[in-house]
Formats: structure tokens, sequence, C-alpha cells
């Protein structure tokens, strides 16, 4: 192929023994090159845009069947896909490329952003769910890319299709982070209780969540910069959607989720991530992140924690925890552990020291808290003083 089949947008060196050349940047290397394994010693990404893109992937995709699949290809295909990053690619350009350089169709799914692209390896566009090699994308983002290869393949092919695959996820998110913002003004829009159901339901629509699908709000302190893809501050609190069941980096300082909903419904699920987060501990021992479906009938609690009963028994509390510097942690693992001597190994003592001071803190509270009947009522008292704590 002759070097100025293509416009000079970007050159990769490549280096054979002692002998260096300059090939043109599809990575067709000239046939007079002795035949050995290349390595990509120096890549430049390409910083236009040409109607040759696709013939210059079909380069690639040639090149990519023909060198060592460890080094060469591996190393050409992840700077191809970093070119069409700089280049500022969309996420179909993105797929093509992918479906090219395969040799099979290639795909998108977002379902919350109603993204859904698949192009075949004739860059051709068709419809179709995903099958063969997916990959979810990272968070925040919540979809999957995939190649749509059979599984007999050679070692070589499978590894450099998980190359594909894991650039085209880079390319798909690198392009929905630059082109995907959202309005914090919509999101509150979207949990507001007042607002019609119509409403929010255009809100909805507006954020891509799709009508069919579930998801979650969780509000909290410290909200990692992972989770803001759909999130507003609303007050003193961080607030982010996300779908539902998912893996979730945890805020720095406390949060709570609510349970599942429809879009339409996401306010009762915001509230009741507001009733969570008050179970939260913060700054002292217990769980700093909170689900409301975890919790069963204990939200009943913050209801009656202004009771004449509740306020006597947290003002024990409050008397005796001051006492020991090691009361409220030990208070704290007896209730949540199973027993006694699960409890001491958290804590890092002795069994025989755990007892001993379980025994003291029961002669202070006037309840043993070691027996059932005594961690049922520490237990509750203890999640009474956290709710009367957080007067969120």
């Amino acid at each position: 192929m002759h070097a100025n089949a293509f416009p000079a947008e970007g050159v990769v060196a490549v280096q054979f023994g002692e002998q260096r050349q300059r090939a043109p940047n599809n990575f067709d290397v000239p046939a007079e090159t002795p035949p050995r394994a290349a390595t990509v010693v120096e890549c430049r990404p390409v910083v236009g845009w040409s109607r040759q893109r696709g013939a210059r992937v079909r380069g690639l995709a040639g090149r990519s069947r023909s060198v060592d699949p460890d080094a060469g290809a591996a190393a050409q295909v992840a700077a191809h896909f970093d070119a069409l990053v700089e280049a500022g690619a969309g996420p179909e350009k993105a797929v093509r490329a992918a479906a090219v350089l395969a040799g099979c169709p290639a795909g998108v799914l977002d379902r919350t952003r109603r993204l859904r692209v698949r192009v075949l390896p004739d860059g051709r566009r068709v419809d179709g769910e995903p099958s063969g090699v997916v990959s979810p994308l990272p968070a925040p983002h919540h979809g999957v890319v995939w190649l749509e290869r059979t599984s007999d393949v050679d070692r070589a092919r499978s590894e450099l299709d998980g190359v594909v695959v894991d650039r085209l996820a880079a390319a798909v998110v690198a392009a929905l982070d630059r082109t995907w913002s959202v309005d914090p003004a919509v999101v509150e829009l979207l949990l507001d209780p007042t607002v019609d159901q119509g409403t929010r339901a255009t809100a909805a629509r507006r954020l891509g969540l799709g009508e069919d699908a579930r998801f979650a709000v969780t509000v909290g302190i410290g909200v990692p910069a992972g989770r803001r893809a759909l999130g507003a501050r609303i007050g003193d609190f961080d607030v982010v959607v996300e779908a539902a069941y998912q893996d979730r980096e945890p805020f720095s300082t406390c949060s709570a989720t609510g349970p599942a909903v429809g879009p339409v419904d996401l306010p009762l699920s915001y509230q009741q991530a507001r009733v969570a987060l008050r179970f939260a501990a913060v700054d002292e021992p217990g769980p700093a992140h909170v689900d409301f479906e975890a919790l069963g009938g204990i939200p009943a609690l913050a209801d009656g924690c202004d009771s004449p009963a509740a306020v006597a028994e947290t003002a024990l509390l409050d008397r005796v925890v001051p006492m020991y510097p090691w009361a409220l942690a030990t208070l704290t693992a007896v209730v949540t552990e199973p027993s006694l001597r699960s409890a001491a190994v958290v804590l890092g003592v002795h069994h025989s020291t755990l007892q001993n001071r379980a025994e003291v803190l029961g002669q202070a509270l006037g309840y043993s808290v070691a027996g059932p009947d005594g961690r049922m009522r520490l237990a509750v008292a203890l999640a009474l003083r956290r709710v009367r704590r957080n007067r969120w």
C-alpha cells in the first residue's frame, strides 16, 4: 500500500531490529520490511477526522490478524482507540471501529440513556441484543459493550478480543462523560413528592431513565466522584439516583439507600433513604451505610424516638458510655456480632477481657448485655440513641 494513500493525520513509528521506519497511520508496513515481529515504540494520536477512517480501520484489522497478538496487534488496537478518544469520537464510531477490527458484530447498550448501537463488520448498523464477549461499563455508567464472537476461536484471537472490548468500553465511557451532563435541578424535580407524576415522568425521560427499569436513591455526605452521574446537592446532603442492586463505591462519611422503585416513585425512595440515614453511624462505631430494605420494621423507632421510654433509655446509655473509653465500641460489637467470642476478635481483645467488660457495663446499665433479652434491649437503645442524634 502506498504511503500517500491516506492523509498524514498521525504517524506510528515501528522498530524492526536496527532499522527504524515510519509507516502510514493505518499501521501498514511496507512490503520490503523484513518479516520479523514488530513492536510499536511510539504512537501519536490522530488529531483530526477524515472520510478514510473506515479504510484505515480495515487496514488495522488486517494487521491485527497477522501480527503477534500479545505485542504488536494489542498495542496497535490500544493506540487506535486512543486516537478515537483524542478525536472526540462518539459511541457509534467506537463501536464501528471495534466491529471492523474484530471482524464480528459489536455493540453498546445503556438502557438508562436509551443508547443502543450494534454494528456489523461491514460498517452497517443493525439492531440486536448483547451476546458473545460482553463487558460491563465501569461505574457510574450502567450498560455493556460486546463482541459477538463465537467460542471456537484460538487463544490469540480470544486475547485480542479482550483488548478490543476493553478499549471499546473505555472509548464509550469517554464519549458519554464528554457529552452527557445532568442538570441538578432536574434531579431535584424528579425527587420532589409535591410534583405530579406527569412532570416527574418528563424529568425521568430527560435524565434517560427507562420507565420499566428500577432505580434507588442514595443520600449521604461525601459522595465519591464516580457516583455523581445522576446527582444533586439537596440541603446538607449529596443525593444520587442509580440503577438498583449494583455494587457501589461507599461515601466517605455516611450514606443510606432507599428501596428500588420505578422512576415516577423515586420520591418514596428518597424519603425512605433519608429515614435510613438516621440509623447510620457518624464518627462512632456502627454501620456507615444503611439500606432501608434491610432495616425491616426498625425505621418505626424513628417515629417513637421522642417518647418518654425512648428518652429514658438513651439517657441511660449517655450516662454509661462516657465512663469507659471502650464502652461504645464494646456495646456495639456485642449486639452486632453473633457471639462474645467473635466480638472479642473484632475488638482485638482477649475473650476473657471482653467478658469482664460486658459484666462491668451490665452492672452500670442495670441489665446484662450478654444474654438474649439484654442484647435485644441494648440493640434498641443503641438504635434510638443514633436516630435521636441524627436529626436529618
